[in-house]
């Protein structure tokens, strides 16, 4: 009978456990790393772009938070007769996986420098606990593109009017309602969601209805895009590859079922007949807000 030395046996990898993935702001600890030891006397935006610099290259990074410095007194060195006063940078570091940040904290505690001053990186462990915030629109761009890649998504609005019973509360509020579908390709999975944008033209300057109506519109269709990213949930494997699930337990924003039932009108930017520049200026508007 014949044996087998341990360190003959092949050694096999282990894969990190999958990990979830929401459209919301990063908001616990294991992805949240504390960032200390930084000179108070460099200019904030350096230490920014160092720190973008150092962390990005272990992954997707939501926000760096560069904090104001915090003075601190240090012991008198030998010789001198007084405590001198020192201040401290620190800053908070968001990733989207917890392996990204563990990986972070392994490879920069201790070993990455700033000025000739090795930082400290730990997570963060002392926070308060908050309610999941949605991400901003360009963070959702951001998040899709970097998991499922620029071509592995599509958005289209399906419906977009004014409100219009806030036009007949106000003849002056310019409020929009917006539903847009998003699309993942290669999963056969799409879902919806609502926005609303809103502007208030000035009576005395009508010649801004379509300026504000414009971005009426496109606060509308931005805050649908939110709206319909907070039931994806990206599923990242321990080999890297993304899984997509759609959560249908997530209430729209605005309920809505018809544009009939959701009080919406077709869009109208000028009282009266438009001239032909009026009409070509909306589609011009039309079709940016297909690819807002």
């Amino acid at each position: 009978m014949s044996t087998v030395c341990p360190e003959s046996r092949p050694h096999v990898q282990t894969l990190p456990a999958p990990e979830l993935v929401e459209f919301i702001r990063p908001n616990t600890s294991d992805k949240i790393l504390y960032v200390s030891r930084i000179s108070g006397s460099l200019p904030e935006e350096e230490v920014y772009f160092k720190l973008c610099k150092a962390f990005e290259q272990y992954g997707l990074v939501n926000e760096i938070q560069v904090m104001k410095p915090s003075a601190q007194l240090q012991p008198a060195a030998e010789g001198q007769q007084e405590e001198r006063l020192t201040e401290y940078i620190y800053a908070f570091v968001k990733f989207y996986l917890a392996r990204d940040a563990a990986k972070a904290r392994a490879g920069l505690n201790g070993k990455y420098f700033i000025r000739g001053q090795t930082i400290m990186v730990q997570h963060a462990t002392k926070m308060k606990k908050r309610e999941p915030c949605p991400l901003p629109y360009s963070k959702c761009l951001d998040l899709a593109n970097h998991f499922l890649g620029m071509d592995g998504w599509t958005t289209r609005i399906v419906s977009i009017g004014q409100d219009q019973e806030a036009r007949q509360h106000d003849p002056h509020s310019l409020r929009y309602i917006c539903v847009v579908r998003i699309e993942i390709r290669g999963w056969d999975m799409s879902c919806e969601g609502v926005g609303l944008g809103e502007k208030t033209l000035d009576p005395a300057k009508p010649q801004e209805r379509v300026s504000l109506t414009r971005a009426a519109m496109k606060v509308a269709v931005h805050r649908a895009v939110q709206n319909a990213f907070q039931r994806v949930i990206l599923v990242v494997l321990g080999n890297g590859k993304v899984a997509v699930e759609i959560n249908t337990a997530v209430p729209d924003g605005i309920l809505y079922s018809t544009e009939e039932e959701a009080n919406m009108v077709p869009v109208t930017v000028l009282d009266g007949e438009p001239d032909e520049e009026d009409e070509s200026d909306m589609e011009a508007l039309l079709a940016q807000m297909e690819c807002y």
